[in-house]
Parts: structure tokens; C-alpha cells; sequence
């Protein structure tokens, strides 16, 4: 809880320090995700939903600092047992911004993200650090083996155009997200998502 509220500390920051103009858009899209391990094969990407708010205040015309609160949900395969990881991201971005009418823009910075759900369904036990062959192949809660937070950094290039903005982005995991030892998991995506913005 206390990352949350240093996250939604620094949404709301970002407003005094930044105040030259203010952009609020409600953002959907897809995360293409996979998990990379070093004790089972590597899972493949799989598509998956995420939603949520960005904020975004300029100081002038070119350079701005955009804040957000996303739902993501992560979802990949490996050893024939799929993975879903619900996680809440809070990314801070500086964004450089080109055009008139139309604006191109980039994006990158650091992403925290808290884990909210963990999921496994399949005939082995990955999460656990194990390999081994499950009980049931049923649905299986994986919490207690995952870290509950997880750093990334965001790489992003977009466009804006009158009120919709389309945003490309690979993010990359920097922290290991198990908790199992000698089980190191991180995860890597492509997000890709369109959002309404209203510019204030």
C-alpha cells in the first residue's frame, strides 16, 4: 500500500511542478507479455488486456512528464502450463513531443508495478520453482511465490491526433518477480493502446 500512495503522491505532484498544461486521458489496450526464466523453456508472448488513466503536464510545447495508473493483465505459456499475472502500474514518463495538428511524440522512464493476482492453470508447477508434474491441472493460486512489486523501464514512441492518442511501447523487467529460490522470473511486453484524451 505504501507504493501505491508514493505513486498516486507523485500523480498528483506532477501537477504543481508541471503546470503549464494539463492532458487527462482514459486509456485501453493490449499487453503482448512473456516471462523469461532460467529454469524452464521460454514462455511464449501471449495477448492479454490492460486499461487505465494517464496524466500528462507540459511545461512547453516539446517536453512534458505523463503519469499513470494501469490495470495490466500478463499472461504467458511455457512446459504447458499458462500464467496470469494481474498487476497495477504506476509508469512516470518524460515524453518529447514533435508537430502541430498532428503530434508524434517518445516516451520513457520507470514503471512500479503491484502484483494484485496470480494465477497458474496447467500440468506443472512453475511458479513454485519446482517443475514439478501439478496435482490437478486446474486453475492454481500462485501469490505466495511471486515478490508483490516489480521494476521495469519504458521505452515508448506515439502519435496524437485531435483527441485520440495511440501509444507503442516495450517494457522490460529489471527485478526478479520470484520468490523461489534459484527461480528467476522477469517479465517483458509490448503494450499497445488507444486513449481519448482531453487537453486542458
Amino acid at each position: 500500500m505504501k507504493k501505491i500512495f508514493l505513486a498516486l503522491s507523485l500523480l498528483i505532484a506532477s501537477y504543481s511542478v508541471f503546470g503549464q498544461g494539463i492532458m487527462v486521458a482514459g486509456k485501453v489496450g493490449t499487453s503482448i507479455s512473456t516471462i523469461k526464466t532460467n529454469r524452464a523453456n521460454d514462455f511464449n508472448y501471449k495477448p492479454n488486456i490492460n486499461f487505465g488513466i494517464a496524466v500528462e503536464a507540459a511545461t512547453n510545447d516539446m517536453f512534458s512528464l505523463q503519469a499513470e495508473c494501469m490495470y495490466s493483465i500478463i499472461s504467458s505459456k511455457s512446459e504447458g502450463t499458462t500464467i496470469n499475472l494481474n498487476y497495477v502500474d504506476f509508469p512516470i514518463l518524460a515524453k518529447l513531443t514533435f508537430g502541430k495538428k498532428e503530434r508524434f511524440f517518445f516516451n520513457a522512464g520507470p514503471m512500479v508495478s503491484i502484483l494484485a493476482r496470480a494465477k497458474e492453470k496447467g500440468s506443472v508447477n512453475i511458479l513454485d520453482g519446482t517443475l514439478s508434474p501439478a496435482e490437478n491441472s486446474g486453475e492454481r493460486d500462485g501469490m505466495r511465490y511471486l515478490n508483490d512489486s516489480n521494476f521495469s523501464m519504458v521505452f515508448g514512441v506515439g502519435a496524437l491526433i485531435d483527441n485520440i492518442m495511440i501509444d507503442f511501447r516495450y517494457i522490460t523487467g529489471f527485478s526478479d518477480i520470484s520468490r523461489a529460490e534459484g527461480n528467476d522470473l522477469s517479465v517483458s511486453r509490448f503494450d499497445i493502446t488507444v486513449a481519448y484524451a482531453l487537453v486542458f
